[in-house]
């Protein structure tokens, strides 16, 4: 399931209108984004920087769409994709490097018809010149509507057989509202119904081939706060509940059983991203979020409530752009707090991650990021 939503979050951004650089949030003609990692330790009573280990790479091009991703783990390249594009900023070729390897993995190209609509994405494996050249693995197929909206997906293997398909609905605003998934043997799937609440993604859910729920995932605007449930079946019954809250850095989880429809077991686990935290609790009552917001609706606070009690908060500060300062977490006893520095362009180049002890808080981590802009 969990690479079900990844895919549907996946289509979902392909279906958003907006560049690379504006998904990713940053502001001005950003050309380069270069992210480390670094940690803290005690040097003669002083917390000094251990040294900066590189993560990513991001590198974009003059209409703000990515040209390079690369990910590094303990220093080194992990992995690399490269993005080609014509005169016009149409992507047309994308190629997968691994390893720091000279040579891709796999390249993906993109075709379009007349009227600008990407119709074919197709992926070659690599194989030298010397043994016929690149073979195709896959490809996909993508239809559209009357209305010019995408209708369909479907995914082909290098003998032309389908391998599975997706079919999509769109309403009159052009936002996506249905997507049925069916296998290669041209059976129903899954299905995914989308909420929205203006132009703002609500809720979806997703529904098995016998139309029972097994997915429920709630979206904020603000603070990337995601509330996902999954229902889980035996023999046509539900035994399980599982709920699932986060906002990127703290994450909640509640795993509730269920025997003869009655709920029972319940345990809720919270963790922290940055650091591996994970404090148990054996709850009663249904997981209770309270959130406060402000007269504009921002999330400045969430308080996460079991039978009354307090089992971790998130506060946030923001200042008056509205960018985030702050954040200031609880979990049990385990106090915690994230601090923020900006560029000019409003773009933030320092994370700094702090950790209650006895003699106040200490530094735990810094993200830092780089940012080149064109000149």
């Amino acid at each position: 399931m969990k690479k079900c939503l990844v895919f549907i979050i996946l289509l979902l951004s392909i279906a958003i209108l907006a560049s690379d650089l504006q998904r990713e949030g940053l502001k001005g003609a950003v050309e380069r984004v270069m992210i480390y990692r670094t940690s803290f330790e005690d040097v003669g009573g002083q917390w000094q920087a251990k040294g900066e280990e590189i993560r990513r790479v991001k590198v974009f091009s003059p209409l703000g769409e990515y040209v390079i991703v690369g990910l590094y783990m303990d220093g080194k390249e992990y992995s690399r994709t490269e993005y080609t594009y014509d005169e016009h900023g149409t992507l047309k070729e994308r190629r997968y490097f691994k390893n720091n390897y000279s040579t891709y993995e796999t390249r993906t190209v993109f075709t379009y018809d007349s009227r600008g609509h990407l119709i074919e994405e197709i992926v070659f494996e690599y194989w030298p010149s010397i043994l016929g050249g690149d073979r195709m693995l896959e490809k996909t197929v993508i239809s559209y509507d009357s209305r010019g909206y995408v209708s369909s997906r479907e995914r082909l293997n290098n003998l032309g057989l389908v391998l599975g398909s997706v079919r999509y609905v769109n309403d009159d605003r052009g936002r996506l509202i249905r997507e049925s998934i069916i296998d290669k043997n041209g059976l129903p799937g899954s299905t995914i119904l989308y909420k929205y609440e203006g132009d703002d993604l609500q809720s979806m859910h997703v529904l098995d081939s016998a139309n029972r729920i097994i997915e429920e995932v709630t979206f904020d605007s603000e603070n990337r706060l995601y509330d996902r449930s999954l229902f889980s079946y035996v023999a046509g019954k539900a035994v399980s509940i599982s709920r699932r809250v986060s906002d990127d850095y703290i994450v909640i989880n509640e795993t509730v059983e269920l025997v003869n429809g009655e709920r029972t077991n319940r345990r809720v686990q919270i963790s922290f991203t940055l650091e591996p935290i994970i404090i148990s609790f054996d709850n009663v009552e249904s997981l209770k979020l309270k959130i406060d917001r402000t007269e504009g609706g921002t999330i400045r606070g969430i308080e996460v409530l079991d039978s009354g009690e307090t089992l971790a908060t998130a506060k946030y500060q923001f200042e008056s752009g509205g960018r985030v300062l702050l954040r200031e977490y609880s979990i049990g006893d385990t106090f915690l707090r994230i601090d923020y520095k900006y560029d000019m362009n409003g773009n933030w180049i320092e994370e700094r991650y702090f950790r209650l002890e006895a003699f106040g808080y200490r530094p735990v981590s810094s993200t830092l990021r780089k940012i080149d802009y064109l000149k």
